[in-house]
């Protein structure tokens, strides 16, 4: 159901031809990945020249699905991203306990090479959404491009990498080695994309860190999850638990 409506919503989108801004984003908070410093292997940066701006109908889904009651199509200002890079990885439920979806390599990704780009709406300061964990911040070396967009809604139209779940980086000040991707920042177009932080085989879930700014411990020191993670990492977390992100 869900792939049937992704493609219905794929059939709306257009170029505006009248636009002149580019797109821009990058995670300084709430989102998921950890920024790589400026290394970026096998990243092909675009000059941003020409229209980077399109725009995606968005209708909700028991309107569509169910065809009981017409809404008015919303357009908004969407990031174009390179969605080829999607053919590699896969939606699918998380290994984590209670984290739903996560996304997980059906191909051999080497170590440097860009799992994805991300995706979303453009948002400026008067459309922010509080209580969206989806939300990235734009890097302010890319706001002349974007303006008057300072944030991108990976919630929808992410791309693949949106579900990237989260892994402790370390549990009790040991290293777990979890994380095999992280976020890279770039101030030109696609100004956000996740890099292999080591070689990913075919079948793995893909984590990351979700920065320095989000708010984990809610889910961190859920029983389950915590078990997952200590288990997964021969950990003893009976008497001490800590993480780092």
């Amino acid at each position: 159901m869900t792939l049937k409506l992704h493609d219905w919503v794929s059939s709306l989108f257009q170029i505006s031809p009248s636009l002149s801004w580019y797109e821009g984003l990058n995670a300084a908070s709430g989102l998921k990945g950890k920024a790589l410093g400026d290394k970026s292997q096998g990243i092909k940066r675009s000059s941003a020249i020409g229209v980077l701006f399109f725009f995606a109908a968005l209708v909700l889904a028991n309107s569509v699905l169910s065809g009981v009651e017409e809404k008015p199509v919303e357009l908004v200002p969407v990031l174009k991203i390179n969605t080829d890079l999607d053919k590699r990885t896969v939606i699918k439920p998380s290994a984590i306990p209670n984290a739903g979806d996560g996304l997980y390599a059906v191909a051999a990704i080497k170590k440097g090479e860009v799992i994805g780009e991300l995706g979303g709406q453009l948002r400026t300061d008067e459309d922010y959404p509080p209580g969206n964990h989806y939300m990235a911040t734009i890097l302010e070396c890319a706001w002349e491009e974007t303006q008057p967009y300072k944030y991108l809604d990976a919630k929808h139209f992410g791309a693949n990498v949106s579900r990237i779940n989260f892994a402790p980086s370390k549990i009790n000040g040991i290293e777990t080695n979890f994380q095999n991707a992280g976020i890279e920042r770039l101030c030109t177009y696609p100004y956000f994309v996740f890099v292999a932080l080591q070689d990913i085989a075919p079948g793995t879930e893909i984590w990351s860190s979700y920065g320095p700014n989000y708010d984990y411990d809610r889910f961190m020191y859920a029983p389950e999850v915590r078990n997952f993670f200590c288990d997964l990492a021969k950990i003893n977390c009976r008497v001490k638990y800590t993480y780092d992100h």
